[in-house]
């Protein structure tokens, strides 16, 4: 299969063009990463291997402006301490453990397949971290992005997150309190609906990315 690292560098902006070109770029490398020898490797551990490389590509390109060929070390720091704490919701917190060895199996394929130029440099980087305390930023709620805080809101009063439904009904709860705690403290408001709406359909995006990563996992799993 012939891939090419750097279609996403010819792409101009995050259009619209942009980002199906993007969502079609990050299933063609991380299949091809899950069918590598680090890929195979990290799948004894790991069956539902991709969702920490979907996000690193996704992130990098959508929020950060940079592609896998010319992410540096900073860019990787700033996506996984800072982006991936505020947006990446987590069903448990255990969930988090998965994300390095993911990382590192990631760019040791891109470094063996891709000659990726500072993949050394961001391996070193990445094995540097201690596991506890990457831990600790994903599950730290003062890292929260609003999205992420609501999501685990919600979790935390024991709706299902991934049912619409049920995402409705706690936002009605969630948007009750909301005013009512505008009520009791005058002169502050909460956050405007369309800014919430942005973020929303952000995420929402990401969650499509999200299930797809998640879901080649199990389907690959079974066969």
């Amino acid at each position: 299969m012939t891939f090419d690292l750097h279609h996403l560098d010819e792409i101009e902006g995050y259009s619209a063009e942009g980002e199906e070109a993007l969502f079609e770029y990050q299933n063609a490398l991380i299949e091809l990463f899950y069918e590598s020898p680090e890929g195979q490797d990290l799948r004894k551990t790991c069956p539902e291997m991709g969702f920490w490389a979907a996000q690193l590509i996704y992130y990098g390109y959508g929020y950060v402006g940079v592609t896998i060929p010319k992410m540096t070390v900073e860019d990787v720091e700033e996506i996984i301490t800072e982006l991936f704490p505020r947006k990446i919701s987590l069903s448990s917190p255990d969930e988090a453990k998965d994300a390095l060895p993911e990382l590192i199996a990631f760019w040791n394929y891109l470094k063996r397949e891709h000659k990726v130029r500072r993949a050394d440099a961001i391996l070193n980087y990445l094995k540097g971290i201690k596991p506890d305390d990457f831990m600790g930023i994903m599950n730290d709620p003062s890292k929260f992005g609003m999205a992420k805080s609501f999501f685990m809101a919600g979790q935390s009063a024991g709706f299902d997150m991934t049912n619409e439904d049920e995402i409705n009904t706690f936002m009605l709860l969630y948007n009750a309190s909301l005013m009512a705690e505008s009520e009791r403290t005058p002169g502050e408001s909460s956050i405007p609906s369309s800014r919430k709406r942005r973020e929303e359909a952000k995420e929402k995006r990401k969650r499509k990315v999200t299930k797809a990563s998640r879901k080649r996992g199990r389907r690959k799993k079974r066969k």
